[in-house]
């Protein structure tokens, strides 16, 4: 039994659009192919960015990236790839602290965009409407206007939980496993392993993805799917932005709850509460989520440099100045 069905409660079952689906033998070809790659080199490019740890940067790869393409796609197709450790730095976080980022050589850019503009439409099939964070339709203000909507209906009550380092907790081994639920093709598994084993901080610690990997977010979104999975049958509703999620009830207890299951689900999946962040509370008290601060019937943010103040669960304001959280 795998650890999704066991959280399946049989009177709640996941609808049939997010069962798994076994559409990915030959998925590698699709990932290599010359116009998906060459889209893929379109997307990195527009995104502009460093140079890795090669020092090669995106001028000097746009001379020959014609060339550097059909390298790429013959080096996949020989099993010679080989994905090189990322350039790690440091940013300061808003809230204090710094925040680990990484930068991947152009190539292993293009590859690894290659890879998710196939993947991600397979995953999307049964990610579920909970889950915001990098996705196609949802966006921050699709968070915010989820936990509007279940504050209306009475959902009052919220776990505030944070996930102590979740990226660079993300177990391999189990990783791999999650994966290989939907994808069975051995080419792209094999690439994905090398992503996360060249990801790896020492050759001897199995755990964690680079923050600015191109694959982290599909990533951590089908590692906390299972979270997903696991609270959408009960009486909680979780609203989930990558690593960032709330879990709202009805009332204290239901809330507090929430808190076990939870930290239960996070021991199975290697993960833990950041203990000093996550916190039982609820809209009266006042909470802030993906930068945007609840208080009662109200919530409010910062939008370039202005204050956005709105009473009651209007969406407009949300739609057009959405919270920059990241």
């Amino acid at each position: 039994m795998t650890f999704l069905e066991e959280c399946q409660v049989v009177k709640h079952p996941i609808p049939m659009s997010h069962q798994i689906k076994d559409s990915s033998r030959g998925l590698v070809d699709e990932i290599i192919d010359r116009q998906n790659l060459a889209n893929a080199w379109e997307q990195v490019l527009s995104k502009k960015g460093a140079p890795g740890v090669d020092g090669v940067t995106l001028e000097r790869w746009a001379r020959n990236w014609d060339i550097n393409i059909e390298r790429l796609r013959e080096q996949v197709k020989t099993n010679t790839y080989r994905a090189s450790p990322p350039r790690r730095f440091f940013v300061p976080k808003k809230n204090g602290g710094k925040r680990e980022l990484s930068i991947l050589t152009i190539t292993d850019r293009v590859l690894q965009r290659a890879a998710v503009n196939v993947l991600s439409p397979i995953f999307e099939e049964r990610f579920l409407p909970c889950s915001h964070g990098y996705r196609p339709d949802h966006s921050t203000s699709t968070a915010i206007q989820q936990v509007l909507s279940f504050r209306d209906q009475g959902f009052t009550w919220l776990l505030d939980a944070d996930i102590d380092d979740c990226f660079y907790s993300l177990d391999h081994q189990l990783l791999v496993n999650l994966v290989k639920q939907v994808v069975k093709d051995w080419h792209t598994l094999n690439l994905i392993e090398r992503w996360l084993l060249a990801g790896r901080k020492s050759s001897n610690q199995a755990v964690g993805i680079p923050m600015g990997s191109v694959i982290a977010p599909l990533m951590c979104n089908v590692y906390l799917h299972q979270l997903d999975a696991c609270l959408c049958t009960h009486q909680w509703k979780i609203v989930r932005y990558a690593d960032d999620f709330v879990v709202l009830s009805k009332n204290e207890d239901l809330a507090r709850e929430s808190y076990r299951v939870v930290k239960n689900i996070l021991d199975r999946l290697l993960l833990a509460y950041n203990e000093e962040k996550t916190r039982i509370t609820d809209f009266e008290e006042g909470f802030s989520y993906l930068g945007v601060s609840f208080q009662g019937n109200s919530f409010s943010y910062d939008y370039k440099k202005r204050r956005i103040c709105v009473e009651g669960s209007s969406a407009e304001m949300l739609i057009l100045y959405p919270p920059q959280f990241y």
